[in-house]
């Protein structure tokens, strides 16, 4: 009985000594939500602009797109290449909503309607599409958010009114 209670002590004396724990980390939710929704905007202010150094910048190095047609894009080698013969073919205005933001640590999501004109370069008649798209991102190691796994559709029906 008198080890046990010397042995009670003992831990008891150990824990007083420990170091507390460290507090948990801020929480950033909001801002990393209202930087998701940024990107978005920088998205499409890049893919308007023809800015491929921005868009660039703007997705992971193991970034995979998945589209209605064809195999997936992978790589931010493979976008990029993707955007560049676009944008060589087509002036292009995007425009996006953002319905769902969330945070999950270090990985985001977010989804929404787009809606794209595309004219030729060449000449021709503007091509018009629609549909939904949805996005994960990851938190990068300075803290920006990245694309990271990108997936949408093209509704075949017709443009939303207004459009």
């Amino acid at each position: 009985m008198k080890r046990t209670l010397c042995s009670l002590a003992l831990a008891a004396a150990f824990a007083a000594c420990a170091e507390p724990p460290p507090p948990p980390p801020p929480d950033t939710t909001e801002a990393d939500m209202a930087a998701i929704r940024q990107w978005t905007e920088r998205f499409l202010g890049a893919y308007n602009a023809q800015d491929l150094a921005t868009m660039e910048s703007l997705f992971t190095e193991d970034y995979v797109s998945v589209a209605p047609e064809g195999p997936p894009t992978t790589g931010r080698a493979g976008i990029m290449a993707l955007l560049a013969a676009s944008f060589e073919q087509y002036t292009t205005a995007q425009t996006a909503t953002v319905d769902e933001v969330a945070v999950f640590g270090d990985h985001g999501m977010v989804w929404g309607t787009w809606e794209e004109a595309m004219t030729p370069k060449a000449g021709g008649a503007e091509e018009t599409s629609h549909g939904r798209w949805m996005v994960v991102y990851k938190r990068d190691a300075d803290g920006s958010w990245k694309a990271w796994r990108q997936i949408y559709n093209v509704d075949q029906s017709t443009p939303p009114p207004g459009n």
